[in-house]
């Protein structure tokens, strides 16, 4: 009988002991700069990368140890590095690991040479000649393929949006020297011609022939471009009367240097319904119900509904629109609405009838209208002679409207750089209490800076003036308020005006500045601190200030804001809460 060797239980606990799962630290890379360091921490994709600790075993551990040092220098090499020497180990704390990999990246591969050239009718072309004079890398450049492919793929689609369909690229080739770290560049297309457009075809709609092709901005015969065919893409789009649009060039059909455009269309559901709750300190709890149909008729007629209703707050309001085609992308609207406004220092209600005419303009967005409204003011309305005027007092305006917006910034939902302007103007005439003309006015712009790549600058600005013989008997409801979400902050929604026995009486005169500091601390959240100031006032200002601090988050719905601001002035200073929902410009 043979004795069991006494090392063997020693043995095999050593064994066990290499068995077990350690777990891996995230891989600590030296040599590289910051992006770098990035750029091979994805690419090398260990499972710890995600900045978490992993348990794995030994044997993994060594595969990955075997492989590390090929998958770092076929990372780099692409980016222009040919010469990169990577060494790995590990450094061993108890059962924690992690692999250390250093990299010594050596001379890069330059772009020595770069002949790059287009043929064909492209080659008079001077959009596509400053494709080609921006072409990356360029000469001097270190020789990233990654770019060059990008740069490349640029200026085929370039041809192509310009109209070049018949385009090749004979040429494309790239000589890298390792022994000289030099790359030369030879790249050629020939063009072919520059088509034209021919007929515009719309399919899958049900409208009467004709009406689409109003909103076509581009003639038969011109050279092709796609800027006007996004365009054509982007009206279609506003109409809401379809669930998807493709417009594209029928190449199939090219010929004698005429290509027709195929619009493919996909009628949306006819019937849109929304109900939605709400509160605000101001109206109250409340309901809002809205109807839109899409379409009425072949003409492409539109009938939008909705009402509202809140402890403080009623209204409804019925636009019927009509297809204004023709010369500016737009409507013809006809509407009524009616609105009833409860609130504590401000009552009014009125019924107004509207026709309007909206268009956009390359980018303006434009509304002129012409209006009647009856208003009753539920108070007694003191003159500046401190006469009372009869309680239920109505008065009735005819005034022609005119908005203008213009938007130049980098990005709808969050912009870091950009500026948006609002023009308002009224023209009108009270004919029923005062027999009065008046004139209206109303600008505000806003603004946004980027300070750095987490913090932005976002300033508000707002004028108005109302010129009027008899400023007691305008209409309340068309004079100038402030304070609420988008206007004050820390003070309540019309919070702010003239006023008199404890009754605002709104202001003939309006002025507020904004200035807002805002910074990020995560992708989707940011801070932000404020500062506004302003009154709107009848003949002497007041500075009201409100101040306070608030939370930002890019939400899938649109930017969402939540401030909580002080007020330091009005009729009752006090803090405030805020919330908001929509761009910042």
């Amino acid at each position: 009988m043979r004795l069991p060797n006494p090392l063997l239980p020693l043995l095999l606990l050593i064994s066990a002991h290499h068995a077990e799962a350690a777990e891996l630290l995230p891989a600590k890379i030296n040599g590289l700069d910051e992006a770098l360091t990035l750029y091979v921490q994805s690419a090398i994709d260990l499972p710890e990368s995600r900045g978490k600790g992993i348990s794995i075993s030994e044997g993994r551990l060594s595969y990955y140890l075997s492989n590390i040092n090929t998958l770092v220098e076929n990372t780099l090499e692409p980016l222009g590095y040919y010469h990169v020497t990577v060494s790995n180990r590990v450094e061993r704390q108890q059962q924690r690991v992690q692999i250390i990999i250093d990299v010594q990246l050596g001379e890069p591969v330059k772009v020595t040479d770069s002949a790059i050239t287009v043929t064909g009718a492209a080659s008079k072309d001077r959009f596509i000649g400053f494709w080609l004079e921006g072409f990356e890398p360029a000469k001097g450049d270190i020789f990233n393929h990654g770019e060059y492919e990008e740069n490349k793929a640029s200026i085929t689609q370039a041809l192509l949006d310009r109209g070049y369909f018949d385009q090749r690229n004979p040429i494309h080739l790239v000589q890298v020297t390792r022994a000289t770290n030099s790359a030369n560049i030879e790249l050629e297309w020939d063009s072919g011609q520059r088509y034209r457009y021919g007929a515009v075809r719309f399919e899958g709609h049900q409208f009467e022939p004709g009406l689409l092709e109003k909103l076509v901005n581009f003639e038969q015969g011109k050279p092709y471009s796609q800027p006007q065919i996004n365009r054509l893409q982007e009206s279609l789009s506003k109409l809401n009367y379809f669930s998807s649009i493709n417009i594209v060039p029928d190449l199939d059909n090219k010929a004698d240097g005429v290509v027709p455009i195929l619009v493919n269309l996909t009628q949306g559901k006819r019937s849109n319904y929304n109900a939605s709750g709400r509160y605000g300190t101001e109206t109250g709890l409340g309901v809002e119900f809205g109807l839109e149909r899409r379409w009425l008729n072949r003409r492409g007629h539109k009938m939008n509904y909705d009402i509202a209703w809140a402890q403080n707050e009623q209204s409804f309001a019925t636009v019927y629109r009509i297809p204004a085609f023709a010369w500016l992308d737009g409507w013809y609207g006809f509407g009524l609405q009616a609105r009833n406004e409860q609130y504590l220092n401000s009552p009014s209600r009125y019924v107004e009838a509207f026709a309007n005419r909206s268009g956009e303009l390359r980018n303006w967005s434009l509304l002129a209208s012409v209006n009647v409204r009856r208003e009753r003011f539920d108070q007694f309305i003191p003159n500046n002679d401190n006469q009372a005027l009869p309680i239920d007092l109505y008065t009735s305006t005819v005034y022609a409207e005119f908005n203008a917006i213009t938007r130049s910034n980098t990005e709808i939902n969050y912009p870091t750089e950009g500026s948006a302007w609002y023009y308002q103007a009224r023209v009108g005439y009270e004919f029923e209490a005062s027999d009065a003309p008046f004139v209206q006015a109303y600008v505000k712009n806003k603004r946004v800076y980027s300070l750095n790549g987490k913090s932005r600058l976002l300033l508000r600005s707002e004028l108005g003036a109302i010129a009027s013989n008899n400023f007691n008997l305008f209409p309340p409801s068309l004079r100038f308020y402030a304070g609420g979400d988008q206007s004050l902050r820390g003070y309540s929604f019309k919070e702010i005006g003239d006023y008199v026995d404890g009754l605002n009486l709104g202001g003939r005169y309006l002025a507020i500045a904004s200035v807002e500091y805002e910074y990020r601390l995560l992708p989707e959240w940011a801070i932000a601190g404020f500062i506004d100031a302003g009154d709107a006032f009848d003949v002497d200002p007041n500075v009201n200030i409100g101040a306070g601090m608030g939370a930002r988050w890019r939400s899938p719905i649109g930017p969402v804001r939540i401030d909580v601001a002080y007020g330091f002035n009005g009729p009752e200073p006090g803090f405030a809460l805020h919330f908001t929902i929509g761009s910042d410009l």
